[in-house]
């Protein structure tokens, strides 16, 4: 604490600098850590909803209309996401820590989407989880080839009601560790235990980054599959993402941009009682701004504004949408 104050009272770019380097040192020497992430986002897209009034397949075959919940509907969003870890044993070549997170978000529903779907209620949309998770790392034997081995264990409620819990155990390490780039390697599976199905879910990513004199450019590749118990859950994503971080701020502003794609594709699909003839095929697009102004930072918190817009493009209507939202919120600088 006295540390992040003595951030807003440091004279000088050194000592500021000097602040900086102590609170890591100490951070990275203590067990216990604590992390916050807080923002409000206005949305003209609070759930997910379609662009459209009507329910087609393929542009041109008409099934009827979309109830007003099922069309975009814009409001406000505020999110937290808490996260406490203890460090419970650590060697020359290993860590195991213990962790705790939880995660929820309150919604809002503007005037305009009230009238459109008058028997939605803003709280239908809320959602929250809460996770225990066990980490693992430590260097592969004989070699300095670091891994780690994580195990979560989580419930998740949405619009107040349990919905469901789930366990999952992932593995990270890298591929490539070079003077100027990096590649890492991510893979996982998940379990998921709900009222009326369970699912199960595996993946694959690989994230890169390269640091150029301008800046760093990372890239993003994942895969990942999903089975389910119940009808329209058995389906296939992959995504691919590309951001760019300047080396230096301009001005008083820290900027990052980032454009994203994916793809999701369901073999099978029904709707109305009756399998499409081709399934389901949804598109997206993406891009997202983050300004971070590090100049008027409290505490080491700086206020981070973010633009994100995506567009949906899907064979049938339900599920083709866009979004555009403006996320204010802090972030720490250290």
């Amino acid at each position: 604490f006295w540390l992040r104050r003595a951030l807003d009272l440091a004279p000088t770019d050194a000592d500021h600098a000097q602040t900086v380097a102590d609170f890591r040192d100490i951070s990275a020497r203590a067990r216990l850590h604590f992390s916050a992430d807080l923002s409000i986002t206005p949305t003209d897209n609070l759930n997910d909803g379609a662009s459209g009034k009507y329910l087609t397949i393929d542009d041109w075959f008409v099934l009827g209309m979309l109830s007003g919940s099922a069309q975009a509907l814009s409001g406000m969003r505020a999110s937290a996401d808490l996260k406490l870890s203890y460090r419970i044993a650590e060697s020359a070549r290993a860590r195991t820590t213990l962790g705790l997170r939880t995660m929820f978000n309150v919604n809002a529903l503007s005037a305009e989407a009230k009238r459109l779907a008058p028997d939605l209620r803003a709280t239908d949309l809320n959602s929250s989880k809460v996770e225990i998770s066990l980490t693992q790392d430590f260097l592969w034997p004989q070699s300095q080839q670091p891994i780690s081995l994580g195990f979560a264990l989580g419930e998740i409620w949405n619009g107040g009601a349990a919905s469901g819990n789930y366990l999952r155990l992932e593995g990270t390490t890298p591929l490539l560790r070079a003077e100027k780039t990096a590649l890492m390697l991510r893979a996982f599976t998940e379990r998921q235990w709900r009222d009326d199905s369970q699912i199960g879910a595996a993946g694959l990513a690989f994230d890169a980054r390269h640091r150029l004199t301008s800046g760093t450019l990372s890239l993003g590749l994942s895969a990942t599959t999903v089975a389910g118990s119940a009808i329209n859950q058995d389906y296939q994503r992959g995504a691919l993402s590309l951001g760019f971080t300047p080396s230096h701020p301009l001005g008083p502003v820290s900027l990052s941009v980032s454009v994203s794609a994916a793809v999701n594709r369901y073999d099978i699909y029904s709707l109305l009682g009756a399998q499409v003839t081709n399934g389901r095929t949804d598109h997206q697009l993406g891009a997202e701004v983050d300004f971070s102004f590090q100049d008027i930072s409290i505490m080491g918190y700086a206020p981070k504004l973010t633009i994100a817009t995506t567009q949906t493009r899907s064979n049938i209507s339900r599920f083709q949408g866009q979004a555009l939202n403006v996320s204010f919120g802090f972030e720490s600088q250290f």
